[in-house]
């Protein structure tokens, strides 16, 4: 995350929503110390959302723009908004036939004033991308141990034209799928082609 991030989206008339992450030390160690003493704009809760074997509860919370918010003053012009999410997670555990729970805590940087649920759906949104694209690219898919240097797009382009062919044929499982198509090969003609 840079500056020139949040410069080139305010040319552009951009909103924009970042994770802060731990290579921010100093603006990180502030975002916390504002959402640890300062009072909220707005929070939006969510509780008992089941997922496979486990049940996750999430908490937003807004704190915008006060005199004094951002410390540092190169970041203090970009900042709008700090957006803090705590994800309560309650796992399953089958062999001790018990619930476990794990807890962790994002921030995110906006450029321009949200509410709390609307920045729950917008990160909510932009996980569901990366789990349904980018994950099954870097993991079925191995995108990122491919070794190709020379061209790469044409291979990113055969690796989307293949999951677009996949999900059109609602395959829910790609790496299920992948296996079975390399056991018996004759099952990529059953497949709705596009046309």
């Amino acid at each position: 995350m840079s500056k020139k991030t949040f410069d080139m989206a305010q040319s552009n008339d951009n909103k924009l929503i970042i994770q802060l992450k731990e290579n921010q030390k100093e603006l990180l160690q502030n975002c916390n110390d504002i959402i640890r003493f300062s009072q909220n704009e707005d929070i939006y809760q969510t509780a008992g959302e089941k997922n496979r074997n486990r049940i996750e509860e999430r908490t937003v919370e807004i704190y915008e723009k006060q005199n004094g918010f951002i410390e540092n003053t190169q970041w203090a012009k970009h900042i709008k908004t700090i957006i803090s999410v705590e994800r309560k997670t309650h796992v399953y555990n089958t062999k001790e036939k018990k619930y476990r729970t794990r807890q962790e805590k994002a921030v995110y940087l906006s450029n321009y004033k949200i509410n709390a649920k609307q920045a729950y759906q917008h990160i909510r949104n932009h996980w569901f991308i990366e789990n349904k694209d980018h994950h099954v690219r870097d993991v079925t898919l191995r995108e990122d141990y491919s070794r190709i240097r020379v061209n790469p797009e044409n291979m990113s382009t055969l690796r989307s034209f293949a999951l677009n062919i996949l999900r059109r044929n609602k395959i829910g499982n790609i790496n299920s799928e992948l296996y079975e198509n390399s056991l018996q090969y004759y099952n990529l003609y059953s497949y709705q082609q596009f046309i």
